[in-house]
């Protein structure tokens, strides 16, 4: 929905692939920081060690970045698109997490009530 209230047109110089549609933000920067945010958000409380949830952490941030400057390295998006939809996944995953917590500790508090 982003894309089609934007408009903004794709990069014209230096592509090395083709590609149709709008630009801004950039839809798989967004599906990475979603999909690597969350999955590291469930993975941390599985992982024990201190060193594994490094790894989880630098993991997840390795692949939503590297996704981000393909992106930019194809000449599909401008850089100012891959950052758009870095911060409109980041709030959508901050509001997904939000309401997840609350339904956990409600849960919780009507265990400790029965």
């Amino acid at each position: 929905m982003l894309k089609l209230y934007f408009h903004r047109a794709r990069p014209d110089f230096n592509r090395l692939i083709e590609i149709g549609g709008y630009s801004f933000p950039s839809g798989h920067a967004m599906n990475a920081f979603s999909f690597y945010s969350i999955l590291a958000f469930l993975l941390w409380r599985h992982v024990p060690t201190r060193m594994g949830r490094i790894a989880v952490i630098l993991l997840s941030t390795f692949m939503i970045l590297a996704i981000g400057l393909s992106k930019v390295y194809l000449g599909v998006h401008y850089p100012s698109d891959i950052i758009g939809g870095f911060l409109a996944s980041g709030l959508w995953v901050a509001v997904v997490i939000w309401f997840f917590q609350r339904y956990k500790e409600k849960l919780e508090i009507q265990e400790l009530a029965h």
